[in-house]
Formats: C-alpha cells, sequence, structure tokens
C-alpha cells in the first residue's frame, strides 16, 4: 500500500461564496490546504458529493470537487493545487471576498 503524506491544514475563519449546481451561497472556509479545503455553514440542500463547485475568496476563483459532506459541514479537492502564496492570500483574507 502506498501512503501520501497529507498536506497540512491550515485553520480558517475566511468568507467564501461558493457557485455549485444547486445555487450560489455564502459560508465559511473551515481549513484550507494546498489540495482542498473545509467548508463550514452549508446550506441543506446544496451541495452532493461528486459536485463541482467554485469557491470566491480573496480575489480568487477556485474549482474544487466535493468529495465528502455532513451535515453543514463539506470536503473539497481543488482541481489544481494552490500556491503558497494562496494559501497566504486566504488565510489573510479573515473576512469578506
Amino acid at each position: 500500500m502506498i501512503y501520501r503524506e497529507r498536506a497540512p491544514r491550515l485553520a480558517s475563519r475566511a468568507f467564501v461564496q461558493v457557485r455549485a449546481p444547486m445555487g450560489a451561497f455564502d459560508c465559511t472556509l473551515g481549513n484550507v490546504s494546498s489540495g482542498g479545503a473545509r467548508l463550514l455553514g452549508v446550506p441543506e440542500g446544496k451541495l452532493n458529493i461528486g459536485d463541482w463547485v467554485d469557491i470566491s475568496v480573496a480575489g480568487q476563483h477556485h474549482p474544487a470537487e466535493v468529495r465528502w459532506h455532513f451535515d453543514d459541514t463539506c470536503g473539497l479537492m481543488f482541481e489544481s493545487p494552490l500556491s503558497d502564496y494562496q494559501i497566504t492570500q486566504i488565510l489573510g483574507r479573515g473576512a469578506g471576498y
């Protein structure tokens, strides 16, 4: 079995806008890494596992796939890994988008 080291998850409370197949909504970024993120406060019925969404935060747009979903929380995998600069911009932007 091959083990890959997970990218570190960095805590965040940045506000993000999500464009999803079932409509757009605002929520909070719970954590972020180069490969993905956790969303908090996802409205009921807005996301399904496998959906592709566009996350808007700190003037950036990041396509991502919903990999898991539980209650009002979900995990995303970015289409392309984020750079250190992009993560710094997100983390430096605690509010607004």
